[in-house]
């Protein structure tokens, strides 16, 4: 975010993966205007048609985002342009991709708590990826939104049979050591272990001893020390694993879900209304809300964000869950929206049902 005027309702951003025209597609609302750099057919004073740049501003009628594709398309009319091509009043498409800036401006403003919170939801998993080789090793923590390296330094082994079974030992004692405080300390979800050998393999074993909870992953890199850690990033292979963790989270709460459905009806919800309805009342604990709901341009939308608001609001957990995934598909059935609820909210009857 390059500016976020909460009261003038004004987002400027720049869109740096495909993750980001996901995300935007879920905020930017009809009616809303969106500038941004784009291109157009026009003509001046009857000469031959040219496409040319031109920053536009349209009037939001509609989107166009397909999951896996690494462009957004925002439809509607234009009402600011230069005057020399007179392009207001005309339809036009921005297409919108990563490495481009665009702006949002919202008449009555931009709600600051759901920005922030679905990014938050979107963005909120951990992963701690660590490369070494003989020389030097590097430990870092990964999320959607960057890269902070933790722990840098050489290791040294030598090569000289004599000294190298123990050297090696304590070389990968003292990085495994480094990623369980980072894990412990930054609540990470999981770990990437790279090296251009073996070492990868020992480090990752001793891992799975003491963090018998977390997911530990090996790859292979042509270098250890931050230059392999890149080399994971540039493959996106770090970044792969933060959308699975995701996917797996929101299981993870369909799991609890289902659960409950059989053994305690009234702890859970599920259709848009009658989970309105507990987070009404604050009784909303976890929140899986399908992406389509958030990206469809009728008043389901907004009875969405409102519910998503009201959780926010009591600290409740949101969890957006793409429609191309299997627990996508599972919520779809459910009606694109279900919660786990802090008590048994609902009362069941043989009449029917009732809030408590």
């Amino acid at each position: 975010m390059l500016e976020f005027d909460e009261k003038r309702g004004v987002l400027r951003v720049v869109v740096e993966t495909e993750d980001d025209l996901w995300l935007l597609s879920m905020l930017i609302a009809p009616g809303d205007l969106v500038r941004g750099l784009t291109t157009r057919d026009v003509s001046i004073k009857g000469s031959e048609k040219r496409r040319r740049p031109m920053v536009l501003t349209v009037k939001v009628k509609r989107l166009e985002f397909q999951a896996f594709t690494n462009r957004l398309r925002i439809h509607g009319i234009v009402v600011e342009g230069p005057d020399r091509f007179g392009v207001k009043g005309m339809h036009h498409t921005l297409s919108v991709a990563p490495g481009q800036e665009i702006t949002i401006i919202r008449e009555g403003g931009i709600p600051r708590t759901l920005v922030e919170e679905v990014i938050r939801s979107l963005r909120s998993y951990r992963v701690v990826a660590a490369a070494l080789d003989f020389d030097e090793h590097a430990v870092a923590l990964v999320q959607n939104q960057g890269v902070r390296l933790l722990d840098e330094g050489s290791l040294s082994i030598p090569f000289d049979e004599r000294f190298f079974p123990r050297a090696k030992e304590e070389a990968v004692r003292r990085v495994v050591e480094r990623i369980v405080d980072v894990v412990k300390r930054f609540g990470a979800d999981a770990v990437v272990v790279a090296s251009p050998g073996f070492l990868k393999d020992e480090v990752a074993e001793l891992l799975r001893t003491l963090l018998p909870s977390i997911p530990v992953y090996t790859d292979t890199v042509a270098d250890g020390g931050y230059a392999g850690v890149r080399e994971l990033l540039r493959r996106d292979v770090v970044r792969k694993l933060l959308q699975d963790l995701g996917v797996a989270r929101a299981e993870k709460v369909l799991e609890e879900f289902n659960l409950l459905l059989l053994k305690k009806p009234g702890k859970v919800a599920y259709g848009l209304d009658q989970v309105a309805q507990a987070a009404e009342a604050g009784a909303v604990e976890k929140l899986l809300v399908l992406d389509e709901l958030l990206s469809s341009f009728d008043d389901t939308r907004a009875q969405v964000e409102k519910v998503m608001q009201q959780v926010f609001s009591k600290r409740g957990e949101v969890i957006i869950v793409p429609v191309n995934s299997p627990p996508g598909q599972q919520l779809k059935m459910l009606g694109g929206v279900a919660a786990v609820l802090r008590y048994e909210f609902f009362h069941y009857e043989e009449a029917g049902t009732t809030a408590i």
